[in-house]
């Protein structure tokens, strides 16, 4: 394939994904948005299953599906699958999704970009859905529109689907937030789409948080489109999801941390180490956390809303016990 400039590069960062990768490459193909003028980068870790096989499959019929493996295995992190897939991209815009998220509208990718028409806008992040016939934790995490019930506070997805009307909203297409040091909300997961430029502005990609944390210390804007969504396939029940979460943050706090621009302590109007515990403490009440919801379940009347101060608090509980295997890491990180 010639090296020319593209509209779009969608980066999948990827590993042992043949659960729903098909789902995810059909939901990117059936776009109403010319292939000649995008491309799929396929950054896959050395996959187990029959993932390489799945991406070979539609090369056959997609040639702008271009696939490179990730001896690291990781995808987040400098160096890793999604910084990898940003330094081999050719588009102008850079669409970052995992392979469990399915792109429900076939024009997702054309309303996803249109925020970008305003030059302050460098980042376009999309909101999830969930289908009435999945478990209530899936549809719950779909609803609420961030994995770890944890983050809720720190997410703009999350903070958009709890209390939209906090947020401003252009032309009734997209809400609209400006990042700043003391004003900083996360994205990047789950279907967002950066301008190129942003991850020179940042020294490239690193985790969604950090980029996240890089753009506000730039006072960069994002925008939330109302209409598009994406459906994120991921752990369809609680005990899949504490495990995968406890590798994550076990290994976040036996290394990671070293290397992550963005700290929980950053959340709130002054950032502080005593809002952060605080914070915690709340987690534990499930008193708070319900009222947090309640707003939201009693306009949805749906009964999984009310799973949400459970969530929390059992993530929270997971996070503790972990931290107190590693407490002079998280004294370190704090």
């Amino acid at each position: 394939m010639p090296n020319k400039s593209l509209d779009v590069s969608i980066i999948l960062a990827i590993y042992n994904a043949e659960r729903t990768l098909k789902e995810c490459l059909d939901s990117i193909f059936k776009q109403k948005f010319p292939e000649k003028n995008y491309e799929v980068i396929v950054v896959d870790g050395g996959s187990k299953d029959k993932t390489l096989d799945i991406i070979r499959a539609y090369q056959t019929s997609h040639s702008n599906i271009r696939l490179y493996h990730n001896a690291h295995k990781l995808s987040e992190g400098k160096g890793m699958g999604k910084d990898q897939g940003v330094k081999k991209s050719r588009g102008k815009f850079l669409l970052f999704l995992d392979h469990d998220n399915i792109l429900e509208q076939d024009n997702w990718l054309s309303d996803m970009l249109e925020p970008f028409q305003d030059k302050k806008i460098m980042a376009s992040q999309s909101l999830l859905r969930s289908q009435k016939r999945d478990t209530n934790f899936l549809n719950y995490i779909n609803e609420i529109g961030v994995e770890d019930p944890f983050a809720v506070p720190y997410s703009i997805v999350a903070q958009i689907s709890l209390a939209p009307q906090k947020f401003k909203l252009i032309k009734n297409k997209y809400y609209i937030f400006s990042l700043s040091k003391s004003n900083i909300l996360f994205f990047g997961a789950n279907g967002c789409i950066f301008r190129k430029s942003v991850f020179k502005s940042i020294n490239g990609y690193t985790r969604d948080v950090d980029v996240s944390a890089n753009m506000a210390h730039q006072n960069m804007s994002v925008a939330v489109p109302k209409y598009p969504r994406i459906y994120h396939k991921t752990s369809n029940d609680m005990l899949s999801f504490l495990k995968k979460k406890a590798i994550y943050f076990n290994r976040f706090i036996s290394k990671e941390y070293e290397t992550k621009s963005f700290k929980w302590t950053q959340i709130g109007q002054p950032p502080s180490n005593l809002r952060f515990f605080l914070m915690i403490l709340t987690n534990l009440t499930i008193i708070i956390p319900l009222c947090d919801v309640l707003p939201r379940a009693i306009i949805d009347k749906r009964l999984f809303w009310f799973l949400h101060p459970f969530y929390v608090f059992f993530m929270t509980l997971l996070y503790g016990l972990i931290t107190l295997t590693k407490f002079r890491n998280f004294l370190k990180y704090i």
